[in-house]
């Protein structure tokens, strides 16, 4: 297989993602960063919920879409869902958006305001929060 498909990102493993030098190997090789890999999620999806910000910065950089979507989530949800603030700050700086709605219904910066960094992002108007009763339940979650 060329080292455009996904048999690129094979090679770089669990702990591959933490750190910039094997991705920009990889990248340098001409393995697409876009694709989804066979197996699991695309690469700025893996990157987002186990790499290190600077590998999210390096895939996020190169990727055709920074908000493309895999199984439904973008890779800005992930690094929310794994707590991974340094990761989910990278995407943004690198254009994600926090209030693009998915699963259901619910943002990347939905799903921060109602889980333990309700202040990680910004809220630019009172549409966008969580509803009333989406308040209530994740503040009574908190305590």
């Amino acid at each position: 297989m060329a080292a455009t498909d996904d048999i690129g990102w094979w090679i770089v493993g669990h702990d591959g993602w933490t750190g910039p030098g094997l991705i920009r190997d990889r990248l340098a090789a001409g393995t697409d960063p876009n694709p989804g890999v066979n197996i699991f999620d695309k690469p700025l999806h893996i990157a987002a919920e186990q790499g290190t910000p600077e590998v999210v910065a390096e895939l996020a950089a190169r990727v055709d879409d920074v908000d493309g979507e895999h199984r439904g989530r973008t890779a800005l949800w992930m690094a929310v869902f794994e707590g991974r603030t340094d990761d989910a700050r990278a995407l943004v700086a690198a254009g994600a958006e926090p209030w693009r709605l998915m699963m259901d219904g619910w943002s990347p910066g939905g799903l921060s305001v109602a889980g333990p960094t309700p202040d990680f992002f910004p809220i630019s108007s009172p549409e966008i929060g969580l509803s009333e009763a989406e308040a209530a339940a994740a503040e009574d979650k908190r305590l």
